[in-house]
């Protein structure tokens, strides 16, 4: 007990010494300028915790990429700027027909990409044709439902009739059947405008490049390190966007980001770490710029049922009631919600009858022996370099082993965590997360259960599950266009999920966003989360921050 001891002195003694001393003056270095209405100026700079893997819209699925391509490309439709209702954006108008088998898309006037060249319908199909045709984009099974797309993608045919070109203006959309999520789908930005010189240009890899169509065009990017974005001045939106420019940081860990905020070198900042979260949290003069909201989105430890042990159900359920999930909520500073599957609170289709796995050691013992298992075993965890996610990781670690599984855990890059966990060779057993593209209960469980979601690279079910009934429910659910029957099919499947357990099902998180006084407008989006395409920053006529 010494070291107990002398750490209860030192922190008796630094206690002393702030009493004494005074906590320095940690309150808002700046304040705005008391514009009443929006004015044109400044970059906005924020940080990722971890890299960009990629600014091809055609293969980011991945949230930090997806956070870079919000500013650059804009599609038919997309989300008013504070909710999730779906409005014309690049169209400005479309109709669907009466069977809803057929939607209709009339673009914009005069609709230009950041280079002065017109935008037309002829884009947008270049870019649905080039995902249907890339072995590695995760997106084309989101347009299963186009007329001739299924046979396209596996090179049975040289068109796709459902894909129609009417004029520069006018481009339809025939389904072979009516999919309730389609028009969500249109909003991802996959299916954003693309030139088929532009594609030629650079022989098809748009990793590291970009032809934006969106507020913002790419400065450059210097690749783990940061992006940068200049105002499109051709952007259709009059007077938008209001910024001159953003930078975005990649791999600043959450204590450094933390600090550089507090210095004024970030205009927001996210995922605090325990002890920053708590700090601010009880000060009065940060209070007017802290954002929280739940989050569309869920965490967990996802497993590979192909391989063993987690190719017994028993085993799968024996590590659900293993984890503590009291422990991750305390870790989450209390922003965060157990959960029972994938849908979060509030999701159509969410059956809150389903009570999450109780934390019950002597039934996940049993469990195990019964699999064969009667001394636990040994595995590999692999997760992300991070503080938070590190956490969690141990947490995970020391509930596993009490009940006889020893753990090691490996860190990896984000990108490499993705390579390492898309694919049937590589790890068996990970952190699995998941950050809605739209919010309807398609885009949760489809996406990561449904089997024609298993793919030799990027894989979205990267569980490798498989189940006939889920298949059937979630066809049938994504073509039935009656709500409540649609629920209700949800809820069968979320059950069986419980029951088969793929995944450790963990929790839901909320999440947080710090502003500076001078940053306005922002509102934390029901689906896109980090969205600073609309804000604006209070700034002196000389454009300039002012001292507090």
């Amino acid at each position: 007990m010494r070291w107990v001891v002398e750490i209860a002195s030192r922190v008796a003694i630094a206690a002393l010494a702030l009493i004494a001393c005074g906590e320095p003056d940690r309150g808002p270095r700046y304040r705005g300028a008391g514009a009443e209405t929006p004015r044109r100026g400044g970059t906005f700079t924020f940080s990722s915790f971890t890299n960009v893997r990629t600014l091809d819209p055609a293969i980011a699925y991945d949230e930090q990429s997806l956070y870079a391509l919000y500013y650059l490309y804009d599609t038919l439709v997309d989300y008013e700027p504070d909710g999730a209702r779906l409005v014309p954006w690049l169209a400005e108008s479309w109709t669907v027909s009466p069977d809803g088998l057929t939607y209709a898309f009339t673009l914009r006037p005069g609709v230009t990409y950041a280079d002065g060249r017109p935008i037309v319908a002829g884009d947008f199909a270049t870019s649905l044709h080039r995902v249907l045709r890339m072995a590695d984009s995760p997106f084309g099974q989101f347009l299963d439902a186009v007329d001739g797309a299924a046979a396209y993608g596996a090179g049975e045919r040289d068109d796709v009739p459902g894909i129609r070109v009417v004029d520069d203006r006018h481009l339809e959309l025939r389904l072979t059947h009516p999919d309730a999520a389609f028009l969500y789908v249109l909003a991802m930005k996959f299916a954003a405008p693309l030139r088929a010189d532009f594609v030629a240009a650079h022989g098809g890899d748009l990793r590291a490049t970009a032809l934006a169509s969106g507020p913002f065009a790419l400065v450059d990017w210097s690749e783990g390190e940061r992006l940068r974005f200049r105002r499109n001045d051709r952007y259709w939106q009059p007077g938008r966007p209001y910024l001159d420019g953003l930078v975005m940081l990649e791999n600043v860990p959450r204590d450094t980001a933390f600090l550089m905020f507090e210095r004024g070198e970030l205009d927001a900042v996210d995922r605090l770490s325990a002890p920053d979260w708590l700090w601010i949290a009880g000060r009065d003069d940060w209070a007017p710029y802290v954002h929280t909201m739940s989050q569309m989105s869920v965490y967990g430890s996802r497993m590979n049922v192909e391989v063993e042990p987690f190719d017994d159900v028993r085993v799968r359920r024996a590590l659900n009631y293993a984890l503590d999930k009291q422990h991750l909520v305390k870790l989450q500073n209390g922003l965060a919600v157990p959960s029972h599957g994938l849908l979060p609170p509030k999701m159509p289709g969410r059956d809150d009858a389903i009570e999450p796995y109780p934390h019950d050691p002597e039934r996940a013992r049993a469990l195990l022996a019964e699999a064969g298992y009667p001394d636990g075993f040994s595995v590999e965890y692999v997760t992300i370099k991070d503080d938070n996610a590190e956490k969690l990781a141990q947490s995970l670690q020391a509930d596993l082993a009490e009940v006889g599984v020893r753990v090691e855990i490996r860190l990896m890059s984000f990108a490499t965590y993705l390579e390492a966990t898309s694919t049937r060779q590589g790890a068996p057993f990970s952190l699995g997360s998941w950050l809605m593209d739209y919010p309807d209960a398609s885009n949760f469980l489809d996406v990561r259960f449904h089997s024609r979601m298993i793919a030799d690279q990027n894989s979205n079910n990267d569980s490798f599950y498989v189940d006939d009934e889920v298949d059937r429910l979630l066809d049938a659910a994504r073509r039935e266009l009656d709500g409540a029957a649609r629920e209700a099919m949800y809820r069968r499947v979320e059950r069986i999920l419980y029951d088969d357990a793929p995944w450790i099902w963990g929790y839901h998180p909320k999440v947080m966003e710090v502003v500076q006084p001078y940053v306005r407008d922002f509102v934390h989006h029901p689906v896109l989360v980090r969205d600073f395409r609309w804000v604006w920053l209070d700034l002196d006529d000389a454009g300039a921050r002012l001292p507090r």
